[in-house]
């Protein structure tokens, strides 16, 4: 009997966001896409998953108390860790900070990663899906 090729593993996909409903949403549409999801209700809680894990994606609100999505990007591209510089990062917020951001060239984000809410769930995952494969692409 010939074996089953082996899969490929799942993407690993780091949603922060301070509201519950929004973390509860993303990491069920998401699971059920076939990502493995982690979550973090702010930065600080990201700090401490990104530590144990490096994932594919990060899913980032902007406006969280404690250490915003600005502040936390900044602490992810200046890590020990070479790998978290490269990790990409969707914005998905609807906070209009999303604009200062794209403004701010030292982010280095483009308009295509970043999602306004309320969002459609097909546009958040063709999203998810080109951001990941422009990572693979990258490396």
């Amino acid at each position: 009997m010939l074996s089953k090729p082996m899969t490929e593993a799942k993407k690993s996909i780091l949603v922060v966001d301070d509201n519950a409903d929004i973390r509860e949403l993303l990491m069920e549409v998401l699971t059920q896409a076939g990502y493995e999801v982690a979550v973090a209700d702010d930065g600080i809680g990201a700090m401490t998953a990104l530590k144990k894990r490096v994932p594919d994606l990060i899913i980032l609100d902007i406006v969280m108390p404690v250490i915003d999505g600005p502040h936390l990007i900044h602490v992810i591209r200046a890590a020990d860790n070479p790998e978290m510089w490269q990790v990409p990062i969707l914005i998905c917020s609807a906070s209009e900070k999303i604009d200062e951001l794209l403004a701010a060239s030292e982010f280095d984000i483009a308009p295509e990663d970043c999602l306004r809410k309320p969002f459609e769930v097909a546009t958040l995952l063709r999203r998810v899906a080109e951001r990941l494969e422009r990572a693979d692409t990258a490396r």
